[in-house]
């Protein structure tokens, strides 16, 4: 083929134009080979602070919302349409087994669980907004923390042989903008809490310290076991745990300690009948029936039980003698009227 001189424009133009693709930049979105997903790493981290032990079980459940902001854009990269719809994850652990006996425990989502199969198949900087959905344990009071989850994503080391998209960083920001780290951290602390404390006297001459009485204690706006401590005066009697509906029982002089009951909860104390005359108080005021006591969990909280029994007037009849005293009455009344009846015969009058 002769080369002209307009072939030999033609050519050059062609070649320029090619090596210019090949240099710069596509300003497109890419096509990777493969789906672009986040790894495993751990990226959102809750700890569980309760007042005592019995608070923490092993079902608890917390839940975290994760929702799509939008991108900015890396280079000359188009943005990319995520399509990525808001959620929720949940994360249940073992949380009283993780504590160990301790009041705290802590457990951790990844990137993976949180983001799914979302594919970052193109360049840009990815923005979500990552918070807690508070739940409904009264114990407990939720973080309100909101943080901002930045996915950095770009083409690889060795592009443009290279076209599958590489996820650089995920970095945590709070709310403020001011960067935090890799992690976001969820912190629930024990809500406001105070104890219930029920004590017991017995008095009247008739009354035996060594009787026990049995009470049912009932409670609203709770969850689960509270810690409790039986004293005899400062003598620790007995612990262990109580939830709602359960019974408890005291002797003369005790009383119980009901911990870490969450403010605003209630509570009614209900004694079972004895053969005492039973009164009781919720904080120094008297309850109009005395085998019933009830509140609403405050600063202050004493329930005070008092049975009384004594003796009848000393009139030398008691429950027990009372049949042979009518015995002898009857007795005494048929021997008058024998008597009587004889006289009115021996003196010839009708009866």
């Amino acid at each position: 083929m002769k080369l002209t001189k307009t072939n030999l424009k033609g050519i050059a133009a062609a070649a320029v134009f090619a090596g210019t693709m090949a240099m710069a930049p596509v300003s497109a979105l890419a096509v990777a080979n493969n789906p672009t997903y986040v790894g495993d790493q751990t990226l959102v981290t809750k700890q569980w602070d309760a007042a005592s032990p019995s608070q923490l079980n092993n079902d608890e459940t917390f839940t975290f919302q994760i929702s799509y902001d939008g991108a900015e854009q890396v280079g000359t990269w188009d943005v990319a349409t995520l399509n990525f719809q808001t959620k929720t994850v949940d994360l249940t652990a073992d949380w009283a087994t993780l504590a160990n006996g301790g009041t705290s425990a802590s457990a951790s989502l990844t990137a993976r669980q949180l983001f799914g199969n979302t594919n970052f198949y193109n360049p840009g900087i990815y923005t979500f907004t990552v918070r807690e959905i508070a739940g409904s344990n009264p114990n407990i009071t939720y973080s309100g923390v909101v943080y901002k989850v930045k996915v950095n994503v770009s083409m690889p080391d060795d592009y443009p042989a290279g076209t599958q998209t590489v996820i650089r960083s995920i970095k945590v920001y709070d709310s403020a903008g001011n960067k935090v780290g890799d992690t976001a951290t969820f912190e629930n602390t024990e809500s406001e809490n105070e104890s219930l404390n029920v004590s017991k006297t017995v008095a009247g001459t008739a009354a035996n310290t060594g009787d026990t009485f049995t009470y049912t204690l009932d409670l609203g706006g709770v969850q689960g076991n509270y810690a409790y401590e039986i004293k005899s005066g400062s003598t620790s009697v007995s612990t262990g745990e109580i939830s709602s509906g359960q019974t408890f029982k005291l002797k003369h002089g005790q009383a119980i300690e009901i911990k870490n009951l969450p403010k605003g909860a209630t509570y009614t104390v209900t004694e079972a009948d004895t053969e005492y005359d039973e009164t009781n108080t919720v904080n120094d005021v008297a309850s109009t029936d005395g085998h019933v006591a009830s509140g609403t969990i405050a600063a202050t909280n004493n329930v005070a039980f008092k049975n009384e029994r004594g003796f009848a007037p000393d009139t030398g009849i008691t429950m027990n003698t009372l049949p042979f005293v009518t015995v002898g009455i009857v007795a005494a009344v048929g021997g008058a009227t024998l008597v009587i009846s004889r006289r009115r015969r021996s003196s010839g009058e009708d009866f």
